[in-house]
């Protein structure tokens, strides 16, 4: 009797633990339900912001191509050695209550990266890096790996109450990549012992934080370096340069002692005093137009990165981040860098700014900026560095400034400038 008594009991405890275990956990988004997917070739960076996808086809998970475990079956494009990098899938679904974590439950072939609402949640064998249509994933998944649900924990401020849009892209790490599988389960969890892995979650993407802050560092200071050398050298090459002026000039002094007056020889002597302090002066202001152009390019590109990895932090106090964010925009809005610059600018180039304005009263102040470092010889991915845009947006303004100089296409923007008197 006691031996079926503890037996009944023991069966009690389980059926109560599963019950807890059951009870405590929503299932949101089973495998095997419909999605809706775009299967059609690229879509542009904002697709992820789409919010009627009505039209775009549907069918049940798992979806892809080239695997026996595939449901719904979508294309891969019209060459078998050239397949679509990225295939998009978008689902709607609506939360009716809080929970305390949700669970991400993902298969996919090869990589993916899945958003809520418009924002990135979280990748899945895919760089840590800006990711747009191209973008393969890191590795191929094989063998086993292609059944394995990879599971990703989150606290409860990752969806809203009410309708809330998840979009998911899945990436190929070739083009001829065999197959393609993608299914996703969400889990709502009501018991607290899960905030233990959304815990851990958050201190890995903590440590990647800091790993990729001491990158950052590391790459600055490796530029900074590089940068520092690269001015050497060029203070160096205008040092030989201007010994071997002043070289050529002593030499033509000491032949022409013999074949003028005196008179002539200290107003040559005179003159190549003016000259020797006119060069060092110049060579002064062109050192300081170089710092401030590098203090430009340093900083504000430092503190933009900066700014961006903060907005990527999670936390719960936002107003630490906010108070940052605000200090760095104060620096990036500061304009007492660009006067000095302009100021050096003027006095080394014989009033560019002035002569510019005045043949040309239509330009703005970014546009002249952009013709100082054009007429510096500077390449387009530094003056984008320096302007803080897109290399592109430099191609642009060069476009814009020529127009409204009246040049013709074949007319080159950079001799103008160079010549302009």
């Amino acid at each position: 009797m006691k031996r079926l008594y503890f037996l009944k009991k023991i069966i009690s405890l389980t059926l109560l633990l599963q019950a807890t275990v059951i009870y405590s956990q929503d299932m949101i988004i089973k495998n095997k339900e419909t999605w809706h997917y775009y299967d059609n070739g690229y879509l542009e960076d904002d697709w992820i912001n789409l919010k009627d996808f009505s039209n775009w086809k549907s069918g049940k998970s798992p979806l892809g191509y080239g695997d026996d475990k595939i449901i719904t079956e979508i294309s891969f494009g019209d060459n078998k050695d050239s397949k679509h990098i990225t295939k998009y899938f978008k689902k709607k679904i609506f939360i009716a209550k809080k929970h305390i974590a949700y669970e991400f439950k993902i298969q996919r072939d090869d990589g993916a990266v899945v958003y809520i609402n418009g924002k990135e949640l979280l990748k899945d064998n895919m760089p840590n890096s800006i990711i747009n249509s191209t973008t393969f994933s890191k590795s191929t998944i094989k063998g086993d790996g292609e059944d394995k649900f990879n599971q990703h924990f989150f606290d409860n401020t990752i969806l809203y109450i009410g309708e809330n849009i998840i979009s998911v892209s899945i990436h190929q790490a070739y083009e001829d990549s065999s197959d393609c599988i993608f299914t996703l389960e969400l889990i709502g969890h009501n018991n607290p012992e899960v905030l233990s892995l959304v815990l851990d979650k958050k201190n890995k993407t903590n440590e990647e934080l800091e790993s990729k802050i001491k990158d950052l560092n590391t790459k600055f200071e490796y530029e900074k370096i590089s940068l520092q050398k690269e001015r050497l050298e060029d203070t160096n090459y205008n040092l030989k340069i201007l010994v071997t002026l002043i070289s050529i000039i002593f030499i033509l002094s000491l032949f022409g002692y013999y074949f003028v007056i005196d008179n002539t020889r200290k107003k040559d002597a005179k003159n190549y005093e003016q000259l020797a302090i006119l060069n060092s002066e110049n060579l002064k202001k062109d050192k300081e137009a170089i710092t401030l152009t590098t203090n430009l390019l340093h900083n504000k590109q430092y503190f933009k990165e900066i700014k961006a990895d903060l907005k990527g932090i999670k936390t719960n106090d936002k107003s630490i981040i906010n108070n940052i964010i605000s200090q760095i925009d104060h620096v990036l809005d500061r304009h007492e860098d660009w006067d000095i610059l302009k100021k050096h600018f003027n006095a080394v180039h014989d009033n560019f700014y002035d002569k510019l304005l005045d043949k040309h009263p239509t330009i703005t102040e970014t546009e002249l900026r952009h013709c100082m470092f054009i007429k510096l010889h500077l390449q387009t991915k530094e003056i984008a560095r320096i302007l803080l845009i897109d290399p592109r947006s430099v191609q642009t303004a060069r476009y814009r400034i020529k127009k409204k100089m009246n040049l013709s296409e074949d007319k080159d923007l950079r001799d103008y400038l160079l010549n302009l008197v």
